[in-house]
């Protein structure tokens, strides 16, 4: 008779379920832990603003709570993220020796080695897994991305999103988290295509790893768009495999605005409604969506835009469904 699984069993092999039941037949996607499909952090241009004074708390309702010290990231910093997530033949888990563990014996509290994630790639390899052109002229701008992630320090909030943000309003500690940078070290042997470059990456991906809170990213559409906003909003809406529809107040959030804001304008409001509606284009153009519509809900001068989409590629259970008899679909 076979043993009976445990709670904890149960909801692993149903998680596993509606994992595969969910998948997209993406080609080569990027595993990226869900906190950074889910964020506003990296905002909707090309350049990053490095400055060690600045430090911000970056909020997305019921999805997470991102506090960044020493500047503001784009989307090229998020583009090469997402690449190096995306070489996972290049990824390795290494047990390192603590330079901060005593020599002889040991102290209690301080471990005498602690683990990175390290990936073991070439230039030309990063550049291919991000649509670039494989040209030496594209090295500089990576080793600038790079810097300018090493710069950074994150502070990563566990729990509820809403709550945390009461308490931090508060001027409370807002409960659990982790103080990571995105990247640890960058090392590079050369300047020429085929140079071995080396990254490790912050314990909050490693954490990220360690408890599978990943999301699977169709990397080749992220890559694919030019629109800094769609670019924005497509690990959202893809990390979301169930969802049917977004409303505009995620989305502005997922950019770090308010629709109804104090700092909007009916002008600045009319250009976010734009670059939204171009996004979605672009969603479709790189192969992302194959449909995409808008519904007005509520009523006066307050209305708020519902953008209903359509996956360009079905979930595995809904390929199932349509390649069933039609009696069996139905």
């Amino acid at each position: 008779m076979a043993e009976e699984l445990s709670e904890v069993e149960r909801k692993r092999l149903e998680r596993d379920r509606r994992t595969r039941q969910n998948r997209r037949g993406r080609r080569n996607p990027a595993p990226v832990p869900a906190k950074l499909t889910r964020t506003s952090a990296f905002a909707p241009k090309r350049r990053g603003i490095i400055d060690s004074n600045i430090e911000r708390i970056f909020y997305v309702p019921g999805q997470s709570v991102v506090q960044v010290r020493g500047g503001e990231l784009g989307s090229l910093h998020r583009d090469v993220i997402y690449a190096l997530f995306r070489l996972k033949e290049r990824m390795t888990t290494l047990r390192i020796p603590n330079p901060d563990a005593p020599q002889n014996g040991t102290l209690q509290g301080v471990p005498s080695h602690y683990e990175v994630i390290e990936v073991v790639t070439t230039w030309r390899e990063l550049l291919k897994a991000q649509g670039l052109t494989q040209h030496v002229n594209n090295l500089l701008t990576q080793k600038q991305v790079f810097q300018d992630l090493r710069q950074v320090v994150i502070t990563i909030y566990e729990g509820n999103p809403d709550q945390i943000m009461e308490k931090l309003h508060r001027g409370r500690l807002g409960g659990r988290g982790m103080i990571t940078g995105i990247i640890d070290t960058v090392e590079w042997d050369g300047v020429n295509l085929d140079s071995r470059v080396k990254v490790r990456f912050g314990r909050g991906v490693l954490a990220a790893f360690r408890t599978k809170n990943l999301v699977s990213l169709n990397a080749e559409v992220q890559f694919a768009l030019k629109s800094d906003y769609a670019k924005s909003f497509w690990p959202y809406i893809d990390s979301k495999p169930t969802h049917l529809f977004v409303d505009e107040t995620m989305l502005a959030s997922l950019v770090d605005r308010e629709v109804y804001g104090e700092r909007e304008t009916d002008s600045t409001r009319s250009q976010f409604r734009k670059d939204c509606r171009q996004a979605f284009d672009d969603m479709i153009r790189a192969g992302g969506l194959k449909e995409w519509s808008i519904e007005l809900l509520g009523a006066g001068k307050r209305k708020i835009r519902r953008y209903h989409y359509k996956h360009a590629l079905p979930r595995r259970i809904e390929q199932e469904q349509i390649e069933l008899p039609f009696p069996l679909a139905v």
